[in-house]
């Protein structure tokens, strides 16, 4: 028997699927940029039902063992599981947010769009390319070899969040400014710090200036004839000296694209300035030696401050786009990751414990476990018959088995090093998942079995018990320990060093003969009496 590895493969490398990579990379990169709207979101949609089927089978058919039908089965019902709950309330959408940026390393953001689960019944499409990939095609599963990770990568991207607007306003007289987190400033908004307050608002509150109070202009208050406002972008900052009476172009930051003379005009005094369609923010900051300095926010720019001798200065919004991907270790975010580290620790034990199993069974034991043990011949019952399978001395190991099996138990140490080494760096946050992008499909290469003794029920079980102990350990020893949360490096290296001690014990369960049984005694008819 094959692994179905081959089969997904085949899956993944059809034309079809091929296709919707394709479609899927390009619109996610360039389409929704340059065209933006509810038709390039319905096509990376569609493209998706077609991509990720094959991707979540092809693990379950090679390390879940899933067999036939049913590891693209698998595919297509976590598939529609996932996108159902991730498009149908802002809860599911959140929640598929914050896990696909703990699994992918990447900021990520899902918008709960009902509308979008109508592109569910495409997956009726990838299972017909499904049931199109049974006959053996080596060209598809070649092309196959190079498409999947391209897939990983562009499912890894398509949800990537862009850096949100900041929002600037005045509490209690300070200003306060959240860009991924609070900042404030005691420097009049020349230098920004981390305000450690939590349960603090995250958007300007009922009473803060609004956006049209900002356009309405704002007064120093040692200098009530001295104004300020801000009507929108492509409008520069004015300046009334006669206490809102009149006003005077002041400050148009470099970069900022004016609007055509006359194209918005400038409302007479004492009447409201007209609605704008992208509205600035600006807010006064007090010194703390006396006077005020003037903050104005223009949409997709940096923070522009006034100091009390007429300058202005361009300050850039906190966080810096490198410490946006820093700071990505909130406290969901790292018990998220750290469950997916700690199952891929537990997961290395296993491999470890069945690769050892499989390399036992080259060792000259018989079908039972035992060297020259033998299962009775079902035609002639002799004890000492022995089918295909029977004892035959040692065997030598295929050479292309121990490369595969060397590379499955050697990939998930592999994946633990480079996390703990490069995911807290910043801007190689894609690293680990670009090492599993490229890994998945070597590991999908399917192997020919050799016939073996089918292993006890006691022994999986041991295995699967020690993986387990693995996962729990490292999830409850590094990720929520009480006490300060140490690094994230530090906290990888920990959880590989439970990899390799339950390694070391599955190692030692899995190459374990098993007890031999004895042979039944061969069948005799029972004797008549008197015969």
């Amino acid at each position: 028997m094959r692994n179905d590895g081959g089969r997904v493969l085949r899956w993944a490398g059809h034309p079809g699927t091929l296709l919707a990579i394709a479609v899927l990379a390009f619109n996610d990169q360039v389409g929704k940029r340059a065209w933006p709207g509810a038709v390039t979101g319905k096509v990376s949609d569609v493209a998706w039902m077609l991509v990720v089927p094959p991707l979540l089978a092809l693990p379950a058919a090679v390390w879940g063992r899933l067999r036939g039908e049913r590891a693209a089965q698998f595919g297509l019902a976590v598939t529609a599981v996932t996108f159902a709950v991730a498009k149908s309330s802002a809860a599911g959408a959140g929640w598929a947010s914050r896990g696909w940026s703990a699994l992918t390393g990447v900021p990520s953001r899902t918008v709960a769009d009902r509308t979008d689960l109508l592109a569910l019944p495409v997956l009726a499409v990838a299972w017909w390319l499904w049931r199109r990939s049974a006959r053996p095609r080596p060209l598809r599963r070649a092309l196959a070899l190079v498409a999947v990770p391209l897939a990983v990568l562009a499912t890894a991207a398509t949800s990537a969040a862009v850096l949100p607007e900041p929002a600037l306003w005045s509490e209690d007289g300070r200003p306060v400014l959240y860009h991924a987190h609070r900042w404030t400033t005691e420097d009049g908004g020349l230098t920004w710090r981390r305000d450690p307050g939590s349960g603090r608002a995250t958007a300007p509150p009922a009473g803060a200036p609004s956006a049209a109070a900002a356009a309405d202009g704002l007064c120093l208050p040692e200098e009530p004839q001295l104004c300020f406002r801000a009507r929108g972008y492509g409008l520069p900052v004015e300046v009334s000296r006669d206490g809102r009476a009149s006003w005077q172009p002041e400050y148009l930051p470099p970069g900022v694209t004016p609007l055509r003379e006359g194209s918005t005009p400038v409302p007479p005094a004492g009447t409201a300035p007209p609605p704008v369609p992208r509205p600035c923010q600006l807010v006064l900051a007090a010194l703390p030696g006396g006077g005020h300095t003037v903050i104005v926010r223009y949409p997709h720019e940096d923070l522009q401050v006034r100091t009390p001798d007429g300058r202005w200065t361009a300050v850039l919004a906190p966080p810096r786009p490198a410490e946006y991907q820093a700071e990505g270790d909130d406290a969901f975010l790292r018990l998220m990751a750290g469950a997916l580290v700690s199952f891929v620790a537990g997961t290395a034990a296993v491999l470890t414990g069945l690769g050892a199993r499989r390399l036992r069974a080259f060792g000259g034991s018989g079908p039972h476990g035992a060297p020259g043990a033998s299962r009775p011949s079902r035609a002639s019952g002799a004890p000492g018959a022995s089918g295909a399978s029977g004892a035959s001395g040692a065997s030598p190991v295929p050479p292309r088995l121990l490369r595969l099996l060397v590379l499955r138990t050697v990939l998930p140490f592999a994946w633990l090093a480079t996390v703990a080494l490069f995911l807290h760096g910043r801007g190689l946050a894609w690293m680990p998942w670009l090492v599993v992008a490229l890994a998945l499909p070597a590991t999908a290469v399917p192997w020919r079995r050799p016939p073996f003794p089918r292993p006890g029920i006691g022994n999986t079980v041991a295995l699967l018990a020690v993986g387990a102990l693995v996962c729990v350990a490292a999830f409850v020893n590094v990720f929520v320990a009480p006490g300060p949360p140490i690094a994230w490096s530090t906290a990888c290296w920990w959880a590989l060093g439970h990899a390799v001690l339950g390694s070391v014990a599955t190692a030692l369960i899995g190459g374990l003969p098993r007890v031999p049984r004895s042979a039944y005694p061969p069948w005799q008819p029972p004797s008549v009496p008197g015969g």
